[in-house]
């Protein structure tokens, strides 16, 4: 049986992109090309196609909406979401976040219309990885810049310490409400 792998965001925001980026509708995934070129570097069970269903809108209203779901629900162990308006710094992380691509799609897919809205020349990025379980495996990295997002293949190593040292904080704020 595999285990969920945790997701980690980091987007830089002034407090004004940061209220548009909330208040706006959540990116669909059929806005993306690059999903199928994702799954074509992954092995899953079932086959590598992106089922067409997938790409069907999102119910949600707005962004803030879709991060409310999120912090709702037990499983996911999303702590507070953290904005920083002095650093400008939107930061997100789910430690439970999928063990599913298609899930992850779902996931990544709202996270990914913040490039509409960071600044430019900014060097944000989602990575989801295998942070509980130990074996530190990378199933999804997108770096944002020029008002979009892409998929790379290799986690830069600062990107991988930034996401580890705030999930491990997550884990920690978690525990000690759970005590």
């Amino acid at each position: 049986m595999s285990e969920p792998a945790s997701l980690y965001a980091r987007f830089t925001l002034s407090h004004e992109q940061y209220e548009a980026f909330m208040n706006s509708a959540p990116a669909r995934p059929s806005a993306f090309a690059d999903w199928q070129s994702w799954f074509d570097r992954r092995e899953m069970s079932g086959g590598n196609r992106v089922p067409p269903e997938i790409l069907a809108d999102l119910d949600a209203v707005s962004v803030a909406d879709v991060i409310k779901a999120w912090r709702a629900d037990a499983w996911t162990g999303t702590p507070p979401i953290e904005y920083d308006e002095i650093r400008r710094t939107l930061r997100i992380a789910m430690l439970q976040a999928s063990e599913n691509y298609h899930e992850m799609l779902r996931l990544l897919a709202p996270l990914r219309g913040a490039a509409r809205f960071n600044e430019p020349g900014a060097d944000d990025f989602v990575v989801i990885l295998d942070f509980l379980w130990g074996d530190g495996d990378i199933n999804a990295y997108l770096r944002f810049g020029d008002g979009a997002s892409r998929f790379d293949e290799a986690c830069a190593p600062e990107h991988l310490d930034e996401a580890r040292g705030y999930l491990r904080e997550a884990l920690d704020y978690l525990q000690s409400r759970a005590g």
